[in-house]
């Protein structure tokens, strides 16, 4: 959440800037702020329902991917994949990798370094209307309110076998099959 607040200070400023330097100062300042409240609206509702972004540290990040056990027929999905860094490793590993989040600025950056990453793919939408019914992986780093959720609307609709790896935060009434630096590893 911080780094969109920092996003649109910055980009609003460069803006503004712009327009006095070209000399189109009829747009007001305000349209402006407000177009790029806007932007960042989906991305502030994402950090209240699911969780904000916040990146993974290296080792946990490496402590998922082992436990996911990645071959590559499995297709992966990344819940609130925010600039994607998860999407792109398992992406190395797997047939494809998907990632979904809601924060306008992250899912950009992400689709450009997507283009390094032929079978990663950064998408815009929300996390609980997708369909993940061809995934054999599935990652998440979602708050404890929101994992309940993923069990309750989520769980119920993945292919037997399916692994879910989640970081930080265990599926309410789940006992994990492993358990190793806070990410727990689940079975359909």
């Amino acid at each position: 959440m911080a780094e969109a607040m920092i996003f649109i200070v910055i980009v609003g400023a460069l803006i503004v800037i712009l327009l006095y330097v070209f000399n189109l100062t009829w747009i007001s300042p305000y349209w402006v702020i407000a177009f790029l409240t806007l932007l960042i609206a989906p991305g502030l509702y994402a950090a209240f329902t699911s969780g904000p972004f916040v990146p993974s540290a290296r080792k946990r990040h490496k402590t998922m991917l082992r436990l996911a056990n990645l071959t590559d027929s499995d297709i992966v999905y990344d819940l609130g994949c925010g600039d994607g860094r998860l999407v792109f490793s398992a992406a190395r590993f797997s047939k494809k990798a998907i990632g979904y989040d809601l924060s306008i600025p992250l899912v950009l950056y992400g689709k450009i370094l997507s283009l390094f990453h032929p079978k990663a793919r950064i998408r815009f939408g929300n996390l609980w209307k997708q369909d993940y019914s061809d995934a054999t992986v599935i990652f998440c780093y979602l708050l404890p309110g929101a994992m309940k959720q993923f069990h309750k609307e989520v769980w119920p609709r993945l292919k037997k076998g399916t692994r879910v790896v989640s970081n930080a935060f265990e599926i309410h009434n789940l006992k994990p099959l492993k358990k190793e630096d806070k990410v727990y590893l689940y079975q359909v």
